[in-house]
């Protein structure tokens, strides 16, 4: 006797292998609900009941079923299979707290990935599947005379006939999704791409990947787009070098120096149909410390070179980086307002430079400062000198380095998280529990925060890229990366993305933010923030908020009903 078993639980828990117990994995819902035009998500974890007598290789292969959507949603809903990936580095020892589901190595629910609608159903095994709804605009019509509707799962077998249904009500709130403001990037690496699916750099396939990438980031919430003026002179080892991946053609002649910025103009414009508003370019010192410059290969007479590298002493005022800067920054400034994207462009000097690499950066910032006047030269630091020294006017502070640059009350502040961020604050390793990646767009909506940066979309090396790694089956390294910090999305065949749990919720957290922003604009903040912390002891910090899943589910829904009632009035 087999007794087929599906059920709908949230979106926030996480279903692992291995669960066999009699009761569903997670608590079940009934409903879902969002605003118009926002993407939600939730799962339907299923499984076969079957005695252990009955089980068999003819009997597991009956266990397949077909899964049909329908309803007034149903072409608006998608199915993916949730996979789980072998992870053996999930946290680093000793560095953890007690917002962690495991800390041990084994496998982890994370991929996930397209199905054509037929199931394998697993003897006793609770497995899940990704269920996303993209509720209509406002504009567009659900239902006659309801905001209300119900999809209708059903899985039949082989021989179609029915043995699990689960019918879902789906609730539109009548108010269309804001745009987001947040500027919002999680850094793309082109060279990975091209290392992965083996394509030169920018030839017509490597660009056709990338702008697959670049869609579904813009998708899924980014709104600006780290390009390679030069190869990135990030996570690569002292004296090695990162597939060469520069946008910007650079010539050395006799009478001076010539600039292409031909593929950059293609970059700029590919970004924008795909949804990219701002730029940010990319470091033009090293990162650690600003002391060298990125790799820069130019045509010499003929001849392709590396010009400018880990040789290079780039912030010597009279050495031939600085005279280079020189050049060539005036004439990028001319192109950047010749694209029209001046005005959403930022720079970056040097990545994450500590205390000890203030006078190296401070001389790096003096070689560039006259010529970038115009533009907000931002880095991701977290020591609070650099701003009061003047060293960097726009600091991007990691999220456990927050509060003095918060109370310094600095215009614009962003904030950021990495591999170092591992106790207290938000983060998204696949061993958290998703609401600890969620609850980053109320805390970015708390702190009234302009911008969130994060290095890894797709970084597919060890650490300081000494070699290449496989997502699929090594998603955290040990040199240095917990799974699920290098990278959101995976090098699915054909040079498709495959997205992961981790990229769905980042997408439900800046959702949450854009639903706080409208209420705002309906109220006022003092109201949201009212409704955010009502009940808690202590008001919402990054390093203090609920940990439960259940609380983050309970304030969206008060923050849309806040946004219904509003508008009902």
């Amino acid at each position: 006797m087999i007794e087929y078993q599906v059920e709908a639980v949230d979106s926030l828990e996480k279903i692992f292998p291995g669960d066999f117990s009699d009761a569903p994995p997670a608590p079940t819902i009934r409903s879902v609900e969002g605003l118009a035009g926002e993407t939600v998500s939730m799962q339907l974890v299923y499984r076969a009941k079957i005695d252990t007598e009955e089980l068999g290789v003819t009997c597991v292969n009956t266990l397949v079923t077909h899964v049909r959507v329908q309803g007034t949603m149903s072409s608006r809903t998608r199915i993916r299979v949730v996979r789980a990936v072998p992870v053996d580095f999930a946290v680093y020892p000793g560095d953890t707290d007690d917002v962690y589901i495991s800390e041990r190595p084994g496998l982890y629910p994370d991929l996930l990935q397209d199905t054509d609608n037929w199931v394998a159903m697993l003897p006793n095994e609770w497995r899940a599947l990704w269920v996303d709804i993209e509720l209509p605009e406002l504009d567009e019509t659900i239902a006659d005379t309801s905001e209300d509707s119900e999809l209708t799962f059903t899985f039949t077998d082989r021989q179609e006939h029915t043995v699990s249904t689960v019918t879902i009500e789906v609730r539109r709130i009548a108010a269309q999704q804001p745009a987001l403001k947040l500027k919002h990037t999680e850094w793309l690496h082109v060279d990975c791409l091209a290392h992965w699916y083996n394509v030169p750099v920018w030839s017509e396939e490597h660009w056709r990947i990338i702008e697959r990438y670049v869609r579904l980031a813009a998708k899924r919430g980014m709104t600006m787009i780290y390009t390679p003026l030069f190869t990135p002179p990030l996570d690569t080892q002292v004296g090695h070098e990162r597939l060469t991946t520069q946008l910007v053609g650079v010539s050395k002649r006799p009478y001076g120096w010539e600039f292409d910025f031909s593929m950059l103009e293609r970059w700029v414009r590919m970004c924008q149909m795909a949804g990219i508003r701002y730029f940010e370019m990319s470091h033009l010192f090293t990162q650690w410390g600003a002391k060298h410059s990125p790799k820069i290969v130019a045509d010499v007479d003929g001849i392709e070179r590396n010009i400018f590298g880990w040789q290079t002493d780039a912030t010597d005022p009279r050495g031939a980086y600085a005279a280079f800067l020189s050049i060539f920054l005036p004439s990028l400034d001319r192109e950047l307002h010749k694209l029209g994207i001046a005005g959403d462009t930022i720079f970056h000097i040097s990545d994450e430079p500590a205390k000890e690499h203030l006078d190296s950066y401070m001389a790096a910032k003096r070689l560039v400062n006259p010529y970038l006047q115009e533009y907000d030269v931002m880095d991701a630091l977290s020591d609070i000198d650099f701003y009061r020294n003047g060293a960097c006017d726009h600091p991007i502070p990691s999220a456990d380095a927050l509060e003095p640059f918060a109370r310094a009350d600095i215009p614009g502040l962003w904030t950021y998280f990495c591999c170092g961020q591992t106790k207290d604050v938000p983060n998204r390793f696949m061993s958290m529990p998703s609401y600890r990646n969620r609850i980053l767009g109320v805390l970015l909506y708390v702190y009234d925060l302009d911008g969130f940066l994060h290095w890894g979309f797709n970084f597919y090396n060890s650490q300081f890229s000494l070699r290449a790694i496989n997502p699929y089956t090594e998603p955290g390294t040990s040199e240095g990366f917990a799974a699920g910090d290098a990278f959101l999305v995976y090098p699915g065949p054909g040079g498709m993305p495959e997205e992961s749990i981790r990229g769905m919720v980042l997408e439900e957290a800046l959702n949450d933010l854009r639903a706080c922003r409208m209420l705002e604009s309906l109220t006022s903040r003092d109201y949201v923030l009212h409704l955010l912390n009502d009940g808690l002891e202590r008001p919402l910090q990054f390093a203090n908020w609920p940990h439960d899943a259940q609380w983050l589910r309970d304030r969206r829904h008060v923050i849309n009903q806040a946004i219904k009632q509003t508008l009902d009035k």
